[in-house]
């Protein structure tokens, strides 16, 4: 029954989290980025977050990927943290009230019929999302009702007092147990959980459930350690910043665990005339977090300054926004995709130019921009598994459609580099075009873009006709003629695929930075599948 409780609760928690982030949608993007801009604002946002999704390592997940994103800056990513790992303490509350007060299986069966029947009949993905969301919630309360019961059956004769006369030894194996409780379970929510059941039911005495609060904890850690392993520098900065923050919070709170303790159990008899275990247990946890937010807030800027001279990029490119972290929320993942498509498309843009330049192609750059195009394809791959709206997975479609075009036009380059070889003047007329590109800040002006895209065909067509008349009075032979308007040819589909693609990427970024300001303008200019430069000769 203990094993199987456990089950219904992971099952309930994980449920539970997906349709809250699904009825959340990209809005829960947009309050980031409106509501993180003072520490207090990130603490606070960072706690609502936290209870509102029921899980701090799917909020510290997302928040590392808005921090890869450039959606949020380092210190305003920090305070978050801080504040999921308040808004997680606050959660053993719910536990500790549902779970003393009312009969949680009779509560969960009508919350299940209920969410069952939202989810199966409503037609929005909103309404399903709190559906499954509900779901979740009727499944975590009869996991914990079989648990108190296995609790109360099993472990009435093991004696967990042992450890507290084991002294600090004792205390250390709890926290030890709570880590890797929360590192298996990959759910701080879980191990509090069953932890506050089992000392409201007097198997666990509240010393020991204490420390195994503490470690669970720390075990939080390590979602967002994985999540960072192949990540930039700035995800491991901000990953860094929740080991700190929780391996302080935790030494001083095993430090400080008696007194601390003795101190809550006279604040709850003072102020709520009782000492249930339950409860004293969920207000220890929520005070030994909020001293870890006082302890941190000074702290941080310094710490910020540290980690800004570790984890150093190894590539002379720009850090690679694409990892695991960015996949939490889809919203994220397409706005961090078309933020690197950007990117992908100025350093092909970049090689060109070098090449006309330097009259050679670079063999290393070709092979590195090939893998950043290899890294967006297999990301958008793993964000295809993901559930999506329609709205999403039509986003979806049109990434996937221009990282292709940024493909071949990559796979262009090794033929236009046979002209350079053939005529070191060959790329004169593009060189203004790609060092207009190279200059370019991200996201690039898509009017500018436009405009240079425009002047380049202007240029090309003015080529064009003279190499005509140079073969019309013989001032060219055929032969040479036919290799310049072929080498014309070429750049020109070159050129074509890669300003459509960072059009295209434009058009994706400008629509969330409009969503985040709410802004009321007019959408940029569509980007379609018709020729720009048959557009700029009907104008």
């Amino acid at each position: 029954m203990g094993l199987g409780a456990v089950g219904l609760m992971l099952l309930g928690i994980d449920w539970m989290t997906r349709g809250l982030k699904t009825a959340a949608g990209p809005s829960f993007m947009q309050l980031l980025q409106r509501w993180a801009g003072t520490p207090l604002q990130g603490i606070f946002i960072g706690s609502i977050s936290t209870l509102a999704v029921q899980s701090s390592a799917a909020i510290t997940v997302t928040i590392v990927g808005f921090a890869n994103a450039n959606i949020l800056s380092l210190s305003s990513a920090a305070f978050v943290i801080y504040g999921s790992n308040l808004g997680s303490s606050l959660s053993a509350w719910l536990v500790a009230v549902v779970g003393g007060s009312f009969k949680m299986d009779g509560l969960a069966l009508p919350i299940l019929g209920m969410a069952v029947i939202l989810k199966m009949l409503s037609k929005q993905s909103r309404s399903k999302g709190i559906g499954e969301a509900l779901t979740g919630v009727a499944l975590l309360f009869l996991g914990l009702s079989y648990l108190k019961t296995s609790f109360d059956a099993v472990f009435i004769n093991v004696d967990f007092a042992y450890l507290t006369s084991l002294g600090v030894s004792g205390m250390l194996l709890s926290l030890l147990a709570g880590i890797a409780l929360t590192v298996v379970m990959q759910s701080s929510l879980a191990v509090v959980a069953l932890v506050v059941t089992a000392v409201s039911t007097g198997s666990v005495p509240l010393e020991i459930g204490a420390a195994v609060v503490i470690g669970s904890n720390v075990g939080t850690t390590s979602t967002a350690l994985l999540a960072t392993l192949s990540a930039t520098a700035t995800a491991k900065r901000v990953a860094s910043l929740h080991v700190l923050f929780n391996v302080l919070t935790a030494i001083v709170a095993m430090l400080m665990l008696k007194p601390l303790l003795w101190g809550i159990q006279g604040i709850a008899l003072f102020v709520f005339h009782d000492t249930q275990p339950q409860f004293i247990l969920a207000l220890f946890h929520t005070a030994f977090n909020a001293l870890g937010v006082v302890l941190m807030y000074p702290l941080t800027p310094p710490l910020i300054r540290w980690l800004e001279t570790r984890f150093k990029s190894p590539s002379y490119q720009a850090p690679f926004v694409l990892d695991q972290s960015s996949l939490a929320i889809p919203s994220l993942a397409l706005k961090t995709m078309s933020m690197e498509g950007m990117r992908a498309g100025q350093l092909i843009a970049r090689q060109a130019l070098m090449m006309a330049q330097q009259r050679k192609l670079d063999g290393q750059l070709l092979e590195d921009n090939k893998q950043i195009l290899q890294n967006l394809h297999l990301y958008i791959a793993k964000l295809a598994q993901q559930g999506m709206s329609a709205k999403e997975a039509g986003l979806l479609n049109q990434l996937a459609q221009n990282q292709l075009r940024l493909s071949m036009a990559l796979q262009q380059l090794p033929g236009l580099a046979r002209h350079i070889n053939q005529d070191p003047t060959a790329f004169e007329l593009e060189i203004p075009y790609w060092q207009a590109l190279s200059d370019a800040p991200l996201p690039p002006d898509p009017v500018a873009l436009r405009n240079a895209y425009r002047q380049f065909v202007h240029d090309r067509q003015k080529k064009k006709q003279l190499i005509v008349q140079d073969v019309l009075y013989e001032r060219k032979g055929q032969e040479s003629g036919g290799d310049d308007l072929l080498r014309l040819a070429e750049t020109r589909r070159f050129n074509q695929q890669m300003t459509k693609a960072l059009l295209a990427f434009i058009k994706l970024q400008a629509s969330f930075d409009k969503q985040a300001k709410q802004a009321k303008a007019t959408a940029p200019d569509r980007v379609d599948e018709t020729d720009p430069e048959t557009e700029t000769q009907v104008e």
